[in-house]
């Protein structure tokens, strides 16, 4: 399996997102991302985003931990 890395996998999770929803930070921007991405698995852990938008799937939630455990590739 390919590493997991921040422009191809988890900046399409939250661009869905960019338009209709207002985040502390931006969460289509690698550095806004990279330096809390603790804080947003916990989250997204906790069922952000909220409704009527669905929660990240399980599958999600994986590879954002993944792309947290291999060091935030961009």
């Amino acid at each position: 399996m390919s590493q997991v890395s921040f422009e191809k996998d988890i900046a399409p999770l939250f661009n869905q997102f960019r338009a209709s929803m207002m985040w502390r930070l931006d969460l289509t921007k690698y550095d806004d991302v990279r330096l809390n991405a603790s804080m947003v698995l916990s989250q997204l852990q906790g069922g952000m985003p909220p409704p009527p938008y669905p929660p990240f799937t399980k599958e999600q939630l994986a590879m954002f931990q993944t792309w947290i455990n291999e060091g935030c590739p961009k």
